[in-house]
């Protein structure tokens, strides 16, 4: 019914142009307003089947063509009421150029709901600005001592052209960026319009200097008509099965406001000689903006970073591993330490904890740079892991440099052979250390043994290990010390190590 209506107004359109023999009469005009009506309508009926995120996009189509209207409306005005000044004709071409807003606006921004807002509000300012300086271009060019110049004409002629056809780029490579075939659709239709509308406004303002036929109206309906149709029907079937890679999105995605302000800057350069002053508020508006805007994404991109990371790490902590060395964090110890002391006091079969510390590690991260600290952490952690710990035993990162191993059914005696087994393993790594006396790294550990009077209580066997870690510290470090109890005093071989 649609099509069979906008036939109807083009046949309309071109009959009553060569009946009246000339385009610029009140009743062709008005047929090829009807047209520019329905090609309105066609872009809201699509606007308002699309969800809510695409359908700013469809209203800044419709706002486009909307300003055509209204300068064909203004056309039909000054042939009512006469345009002896030439200030109507002035105003309507005005409004003409004014649809490049909408449409620069449509094909460089990203509409997505991560975008600032602050980003949206320099685009649409940056707009404004472009907008004051297209009207101050024209009013002066068409409306002045100017409009008789030829070559005044000219360069209009040629800044419409760079215009519209780098409007209908952008939006071609956005097509081509879009991953999702409901936006594929949006520039599709937008591409196919701005592209023909581009080219017929080419030929159209080419022949207007020399005199309009009565048929060069038709011209401006046949971009009109090609919306309706393109919006209306059927997508193709490439449409929907061509996808791009998700590089290639981003890619056109960040490419777009470089066009934007690629433009403005053009627009700057060509409409200097008219305004200099403004030209160059524009021009540096554009280069600042861009700046502003690459910098707002970039703070939020690095907030959102901050919040991925805090998320990981409140992730890796419920499910009980440490963020950098990959062994079980303090959360998995002291449940996995009091299972331990439950099961011994239960069975009889006593279990054991070590605790580890890097010797002069501060001194270590001063010297070599906390990259270097956070890589020997990870050498620590490996190799403690391998060291002939078993299966049911628990390696864990006690916090900072410090490490603890809770043994299972393992007494003192074992649990001073493994200290000692620790200290040679790490020794073995051979980590320089210039800040260390043995210019290595090296380990101290306390040695902790359940007993009868042991109180089921992590935090009370956590403090005996660390008080003999704290004693082997004191006594040289590079050795292990058994807490008070936990072995014989009279064997030396359990309260150092063979270094």
């Amino acid at each position: 019914m649609q099509v069979v209506l906008l036939i109807v107004l083009l046949t309309a359109h071109l009959a009553l142009a060569h009946w009246y023999g000339h385009a610029e009469a009140v009743l062709p005009q008005l047929a090829m307003l009807a047209v520019q009506g329905m090609a309105v309508w066609a872009v809201f009926t699509r606007y308002r089947r699309s969800p809510s995120l695409i359908r700013l996009p469809w209203l800044l189509l419709a706002l486009a063509v909307l300003m055509q209207m209204l300068w064909d409306s203004t056309n039909v005005l000054a042939t009512v009421l006469g345009d002896k000044g030439g200030y109507l004709a002035a105003l309507a071409t005005v409004l003409s150029a004014l649809y490049v807003i909408p449409c620069m606006f449509m094909s460089t921004r990203l509409f997505t709901q991560h975008e600032p807002r602050t980003v949206a509000a320099l685009d649409l300012v940056l707009l404004c600005m472009v907008a004051a300086l297209v009207y101050q271009f024209f009013i002066t060019l068409l409306s002045g001592p100017l409009a008789s110049d030829p070559a005044s004409i000219y360069v209009v002629v040629y800044l419409a052209d760079a215009i519209d056809f780098s409007l209908a780029a952008m939006a071609i490579l956005r097509l081509f960026g879009a991953r999702s075939f409901r936006w594929r659709f949006f520039y599709y239709v937008a591409s196919a319009y701005l592209l023909v509308n581009a080219s017929v406004a080419c030929i159209y303002n080419r022949v207007e200097m020399h005199g309009l036929p009565w048929w060069a109206g038709s011209l401006i309906d046949v971009p009109h008509a090609l919306l309706l149709v393109v919006a209306l029907r059927q997508p193709p079937r490439w449409l929907r099965t061509y996808r791009p890679s998700l590089g290639v999105s981003q890619t056109i995605g960040s490419f777009a406001p470089i066009l934007l302000a690629m433009m403005v800057v053009m627009l700057g350069i060509s409409t200097s000689r008219i305004n200099f002053v403004l030209s160059l508020l524009v021009g540096a508006a554009a280069v600042l903006f861009y700046g502003l805007r690459v910098a707002f994404i970039q703070s939020r991109h690095i907030d959102q970073q901050r919040a991925i990371d805090l998320s990981t790490w409140r992730l890796e902590q419920q499910v009980g591993r440490d963020p950098l060395t990959g062994i079980a964090n303090r959360a998995t110890l002291d449940t996995r330490l009091r299972e331990v002391l439950e099961e011994g006091r239960s069975t009889g079969c006593f279990g054991s904890l070590l605790m580890i510390d890097i010797d002069y590690f501060k001194q270590y991260n001063d010297s070599l740079g906390h990259i270097a600290g956070d890589a020997c952490l990870i050498q620590v952690a490996g190799a403690l892991s391998r060291s002939q710990v078993r299966a049911r035993d628990l390696v864990a990162r006690y916090g900072g440099e410090e490490f603890a191993i809770v043994l299972v059914d393992t007494n003192a005696e074992v649990a001073l052979e493994v200290a000692r087994r620790l200290v040679t393993a790490i020794e073995h790594l051979q980590i320089a250390h210039p800040a260390c006396p043995l210019g290595r790294l090296s380990i101290s550990i306390g040695v902790a043994t359940q007993t009868e009077q042991t109180p089921i209580d992590p935090v009370a066997m956590l403090d005996q290990a660390d008080h003999a870690l704290y004693r082997a510290k004191r006594n040289g470090r590079n050795r292990f010390e058994a807490a008070t109890g936990d072995a014989d005093p009279s064997s030396a071989l359990y309260g150092a190590s063979n270094a």
